[in-house]
Formats: structure tokens, sequence, C-alpha cells
């Protein structure tokens, strides 16, 4: 029976380690489809400034319109890219699908800031938003630039 648990836990610390390693890897394959749809373009670079994720969706559709080639999955794998990377957010009108990638947190985390927002009144700044369990004070710091409030 202590064999079986060891094994359990073995094979649930393993499983942890491979989905760890998938997400990593699902953002070096958003990356590598946002560098091949958009760089056939132009210079990757041009898209730095920070925009909201309905201005991403309106440009994606305007380079497409444009002649922008790919398959729906490289369409959504740069939507991701730019979701988690180059996208802002306003905290007091976001939905919580819309805080989740670009605070870095998770969806039942995001639920919550939506709930808190919901019951107390619009965030004023990030210190409040750190007051959020299951907010990494860390991650939001180096996100800042791209909270609203």
């Amino acid at each position: 029976m202590r064999k079986a648990r060891w094994l359990i836990a073995v094979l649930i610390l393993c499983a942890g380690v491979a989905l760890s390693q998938k997400a990593s890897g699902d953002d070096a394959a958003d990356r590598a489809a946002f560098e091949a749809v958009c760089g056939s373009c132009h210079p990757v670079s041009m898209a730095s400034d920070l925009r909201s994720e309905s201005e991403w969706k309106e440009t994606i559709e305007v380079m497409v319109k444009a002649g922008a080639k790919g398959t729906d999955e490289q369409f959504e794998a740069v939507r991701r890219y730019l979701r988690q990377n180059l996208t802002n957010v306003n905290v007091n009108t976001a939905t919580a699908a819309e805080i989740a990638p670009v605070l870095a947190v998770s969806e039942a985390t995001a639920r919550d800031i939506v709930k808190r927002r919901t019951e107390k009144g619009n965030f004023r700044t990030i210190d409040e938003l750190k007051q959020i369990p299951g907010v990494d004070a860390v991650k939001l710091e180096a996100r800042k630039d791209r909270i609203v409030f």
C-alpha cells in the first residue's frame, strides 16, 4: 500500500512537470507562429505596443484582409501570443477570461478579481490587486504597465 501511494505521488509529480514543460513549449510554439505569420510581411518588432484584446483582434482582421497568410491554428497561436505578451487589460471592466492571461493568473483567481470588483468597487491601485489570494505580486509588478484602472 505504501509503494502504491509513493508511485501515485511520483506519477502526479511527473505529470505536473510534463504539463509545465508543455505550457512553456506552447509559449515557444505560439511565438514561432507569431514570427512566421507576422514576420512574413513585416518585422515582428512592429508589434511592440500594448493594445487591448479587441484592438489586437481588429489588427489581425486588417492584416488578413491585407493578405496575411496562415492556418486557423497559426492565427489562434498569434492571438494567444499577443494576449500573453502585448495585451493590456482594464481590471475594472474586463471579464475574467480577459484578465487571466494578461495578469498570468488562473481563471479562478481572475474570477475572484471580478468578484471583488463587483462587491467593493473598482480597483484604484496595483496594491489592491495584490491583496487578491492567488495573485503573484512579483508577476503583477512585472506586468504593471499592462494594467489599466
